[in-house]
């Protein structure tokens, strides 16, 4: 790729993510955004011929839907760092732009907010005017959305200049946030505060806005008509703490690089204890003649620094440990805690995998404890933060019966997890095999969620799985349900119409049968071509005997699958489902029959999902990890251990070029 094309993408990308996260939705979390925007800055440090074309601004272009204006003096944004390391290479570099050193090497730090931009302008001491940051240069008019926001006083008591531009940060309480959210719908909650407060300042009925309790607190100012209003950042602060601005009042003034970095350590602790969320603090030269002196990058002031968080972990208190009960029996302990945001997303449960690990982590509830989520990857509590432990925090203990009262809890010798002995008998691996029956990679009707389904077993319009396909005999009833309707009955039965025409590896891994995956279903569709040949498979008397031909399918899914259908209402139900499904024959004339393929790091052209798909339909196996007997491994960005592995190995490994190629 040439670095013209990379630079565009590049540039593009971000251009994506700036408007989504200035405008109240988040495709990426925020640390993948902080790494691609570091990704964007690197490039252009390292290939500065493109920096004339680097037109982003520092935020979104203004809403249409309001009034734009220009901004007295441009809004800018922080330039970041990660470690203490980052922050003494950023004010050397300040002290060297200066040529000497800081005035008494006094910085303040102070919450980074997390929220959304404001600047509102005072004339005469009268607020007359707000505007969001919209690109930095123009900004959105939202002066009518401001009257009730908290910590926004009308008037100014103590101020020398005639024209003041006060700049902060719109947020929610947590607390706030949730209160939000339990009264919207379902469909129009908001995935964490910084969303909300965008969405809320952003109202066109400027009565939405009014009615949610959204805050303000000042960060600095702009344009300033009397120069001698603040000797300093400490001054300022003092101002506004005069004239009922609210403030975060856990800024500090420091002389000394390791402290600052021990209180921003410190801070990132007890971020939880916090009311709204922070994801970093921002470390401003405290002397104004400084700032002034300093001034800004196009982007950037060159005194001022946002210390970020990491932005995969947080901390925060466990309220109560519960257990859910998975389609396969599998029960897992699951935290539930105080909401905390971990990058841009906000947690409440985690993952505590199985009792072993309660036991070897030694969690209980009360505890404050560390919490990771990094990517897609599921929230999980990686240690104990047991400084913070109560005495009365009890040792949690295994109960002996699953949750649904009515069965064991059991644990086979070879097994980690420990599963409810109840089978489909179990009310709760029932409803967890109907959610997987529907989801996206098997049957992927839409319109039919978790709550849809418990209402509708509630009700008696299912009782198994083939019920679904039956659903339009209660059209009345489902209409008249609360959040149904006509349309979104309509778009129910659709989807369930439009499941019919599907593939059989898909309704094999419907049916959600321990050991056999989205691999294992594919192995089995390729060996049965069609659903009649299959139909006629499941009815056999020696189902054993049958699945022991089929190369590369374990001993623990083929006993799993046999003893499937040796149950008649199991083997009745698919072979009803079966009898509606339009499922094409499948043609043994593919490229990669037989061959095995992998796929690791971030491809740029295709998802994950997507190559695997390819791939299948050419009729290549789908490895789980790198062996001697795996065929391909395709490789992207970041691919980690994997490539090393297969080059020792000598296994063929492709760029994702090279597998398209392969595949066509």
């Amino acid at each position: 790729m040439s670095l013209k094309k990379k630079f565009f993408e590049l540039k593009e990308q971000l251009s994506e993510h700036n408007n989504a996260y200035y405008n109240a939705t988040t495709l990426i979390s925020d640390l993948e955004y902080d790494r691609l925007k570091s990704k964007y800055e690197k490039f252009l440090q390292e290939n500065p011929k493109f920096v004339e074309l680097d037109d982003l601004g520092v935020g979104a272009k203004p809403n249409s839907k309001f009034k734009k204006i220009k901004h007295i003096s441009r809004m800018l944004s922080l330039a970041n760092s990660f470690n203490l390391d980052d922050l003494k290479d950023f004010f050397n570099k300040a002290e060297n732009f200066l040529n000497k050193k800081i005035s008494k090497n006094e910085f303040i730090v102070d919450c980074k907010i997390d929220g959304v931009s404001l600047a509102l302008t005072y004339q005469n001491n009268k607020l007359v005017k707000s505007l969001t940051r919209g690109d930095g240069i123009i900004g959105e008019d939202v002066t009518r959305n401001v009257s009730n926001i908290i910590g926004i006083p009308k008037k100014l008591k103590y101020c020398k200049s005639n024209l003041i531009e006060i700049r902060g940060e719109v947020f929610f309480n947590r607390e706030d946030f949730n209160l939000l959210n339990k009264q919207l719908e379902e469909k129009s909650q908001f995935s964490n505060p910084r969303n909300a407060a965008s969405g809320s300042l952003r109202q066109i009925d400027n009565n939405i806005t009014e009615n949610r309790p959204l805050r303000f607190i000042p960060h600095g100012y702009g344009h300033i008509s009397n120069d001698n209003e603040f000797i300093s950042y400490e001054s300022f602060l003092e101002f506004c703490s005069k004239n009922d601005f609210l403030l975060s009042n856990l800024s500090k003034k420091f002389n000394n690089f390791e402290k600052i970095n021990i209180y921003i350590n410190e801070i990132e602790k007890t971020r939880d204890e916090i009311p709204f969320d922070i994801d970093g603090m921002v470390v401003k030269v405290n002397n104004i003649k400084d700032q002034i002196d300093l001034g800004n990058t196009s982007k950037y002031p060159r005194w001022a620094l946002a210390a970020k968080f990491n932005a995969e972990k947080a901390l925060t208190k466990v309220l109560k440990i519960d257990l859910q009960v998975g389609r396969t029996g599998a029960i897992t302990p699951v935290a539930r805690l105080k909401p905390i945001n971990i990058g841009g997303v906000m947690v409440s449960n985690a993952t505590l995998h199985n009792f072993d690990e309660i036991k070897k982590k030694d969690i209980r509830i009360n505890d404050s404890v560390w919490v990771k989520r990094a990517g897609d990857v599921i929230p999980y509590i990686s240690e104990v933060d047991k400084s913070k432990r109560e005495k009365n925090n009890q040792e949690f203990k295994i109960p002996n019966k699953c949750p649904c009262g009515k069965y064991q809890i059991i644990k086979l010798n070879e097994e980690t997890v420990q599963r409810c002995n109840g089978g489909s008998k179990c009310p709760y691996q029932y409803v967890e095999s109907l959610k997987y029956f529907v989801s996206k990679k098997a049957m992927n009707i839409d319109g039919l969620g978790e709550k849809q389904i418990e209402k509708f077993i509630e009700l008696k319009f299912i009782s198994k799985k083939l019920d679904i396909y039956y659903l339009d005999r209660y059209k009345k009833e489902i209409i008249d349900l609360e959040g149904f309707g006509q349309k979104s009955f309509d778009n129910l039965i659709l989807s369930i119409e439009k499941s019919k025409r599907t593939t059989l590896s898909r309704f094999i891994f419907s049916l959600g049968l321990r050991y056999v995956g989205e691999n294992n279903s594919e192995l089995l569709a390729n060996y049965f071509h069609s659903k009649e040949s299959f139909k006629s498979f499941i009815s056999s008397k020696n189902l054993n005997l049958e699945l022991e031909n089929i190369d590369g399918l374990g001993n623990k899914a083929t006993n799993s699958f046999s003893e499937y259908f040796k149950n008649k209402d199991q083997l009745s139900e698919a072979i009803s489902i079966l009898n509606l499904l339009d499922i094409e024959i499948i043609k043994d004339n593919n490229r990669g029959s037989n061959e095995s393929i992998l796929f690791t790091g971030t491809l740029s052209e295709l998802s994950r999902d997507r190559a695997k798909d390819l791939a299948k339909k050419k009729g290549f196996k789908i490895a789980s990890n790198v062996s001697s007997k795996l065929n391909y491994l395709v490789y992207g960005e970041k691919p980690g251990s994997k490539l090393k592995k297969a080059q020792e190995l000598k296994v063929r490994t492709l760029t994702e070029k090279e597998f398209l190629e392969l595949i066509n």
